[in-house]
């Protein structure tokens, strides 16, 4: 009885400190789980998102002061400077992936709230150390350069963008030419930008330009390469899209017309409102196949999405090998979707906020890894991912 009697108190005892032991780890959860909590975290991602903000500003100005200093390609700008240079783009481009997986829905708000806090950190780094080589690059070039030079090298690099570019006018005349409006005002808007542009550094180079004028005059050259750029993308992508309309509007029909009779001999398989959605989708083709000829662009558009629309709707009602098929013929179409969204983003003057620059950021790499993919249904699911991701025009 002595052994049981001195047993009692020390299994009472273990008893008690398991309980003790799961009130705390249950506490701990609920305050790591609790609303208290999940704010502070979203407190933690704002702040790492401007954190990423302000990085991928200064990594823009960091490059547009390496071209005004004529130091992008010289072989006498330090290679100290340089490797600093690459590793703020290595470090912000990071940073866009960091801040991105703050969304992820699996964390825990303590956790999330903590990594956004590292994120952060890290970030606000790099902005320093930016900061830092901007101001050893002025040093240098205070040491090495004269502004006549610079304003020489400036004005070489303004006459390379417009030889390398040419005159916007002919690709306008033939998109005006061909096309209906909606398939050139972006282009004709971004030719009208590249000449702004180009006047603007003209100004900011008129007479003695100081540091300010040279970095003004490199930002306009940038922006003008981007708007030429545009303008040649813009030609080539309608042009593409004539060229592929009439096929593509008539595989896409074809696929509908089978969809239709799958939903309509197998409609338990499919989702519950496929036919009538399919049925919609097969007269919005018509209507984007009446306008083909002047709207390309956007017939191709209208194929892409009656496609995934085709996918949703009938799912697995198909065997692998046919998902296969419609997957390596809905791939094309999709990334020129994908690529002349994305494009048209880029060539924007907006300032962009922190969501929409992230967008972007997983459009690209969505992209890449559409490109990189060896199945076609995952290269088009990603594609596809690519195509949304990309933000609209701000009003």
């Amino acid at each position: 009885m002595s052994d049981i009697d001195g047993a009692v108190p020390a299994l009472v005892a273990l008893i008690l400190a398991a309980v003790a032991v799961a009130i705390v780890v249950f506490v701990v959860r609920t305050i790591r789980r609790s609303a208290k909590t999940r704010a502070a975290a979203d407190a933690a991602v704002a702040e790492a998102a401007d954190a990423l903000l302000r990085l991928d500003d200064a990594v823009v100005e960091l490059d547009a002061a390496f071209e005004a200093a004529d130091a992008d390609d010289s072989g006498d700008a330090p290679t100290e400077l340089r490797r600093a240079r690459t590793s703020a783009h290595r470090a912000r481009d990071r940073g866009f992936v960091d801040v991105s997986d703050l969304d992820d829905a699996s964390l825990i708000p303590a956790t999330r709230r903590d990594l956004a806090r590292r994120t952060r950190t890290g970030l606000e780094g790099q902005l320093a150390r930016t900061s830092d080589t901007r101001a050893r690059l002025a040093e240098w070039v205070r040491a090495h350069r004269s502004t006549d030079r610079l304003a020489a090298a400036a004005r070489e690099r303004r006459e390379a963008v417009v030889a390398a570019a040419g005159d916007p006018e002919p690709l306008l005349d033939a998109l005006r030419h061909r096309f209906d409006r909606s398939d050139w005002a972006e282009a004709e808007a971004s030719a009208a930008a590249a000449s702004a542009a180009l006047s603007e550094a003209d100004e900011a180079l008129s007479e003695a330009p100081d540091d300010e004028a040279l970095l003004r005059a490199a930002r306009e050259i940038r922006r003008a390469a981007r708007h030429l750029r545009a303008v040649e993308d813009a030609h080539r992508i309608a042009f593409q899209a004539a060229e592929n309309a009439e096929a593509e509007l008539a595989a896409a029909r074809a696929e509908l017309d089978d969809a239709v009779q799958i939903a309509t001999t197998r409609g338990g398989q499919c989702a519950p409102d496929a036919l009538d959605r399919l049925r919609a989708a097969r007269q919005d083709l018509e209507r984007a196949a009446a306008e083909a000829g002047g709207r390309p662009r956007e017939a191709i558009v209208a194929v892409a999405r009656a496609r995934e629309l085709r996918d949703e709707m009938i799912g697995d009602a198909v065997s692998p090998r046919l998902r296969l098929e419609a997957a390596r013929a809905a791939l094309p179409g999709t990334l020129a979707c994908a690529r002349a969204a994305l494009a048209q983003a880029d060539t924007r003057d907006e300032v962009r906020p922190i969501a929409d620059r992230l967008r972007l950021e997983r459009a690209r790499r969505e992209l890449a890894a559409s490109r990189a993919a060896t199945d076609a249904g995952r290269a088009l699911a990603d594609a596809r991912a690519a195509w949304h991701a990309v933000p609209p025009p701000q009003n």
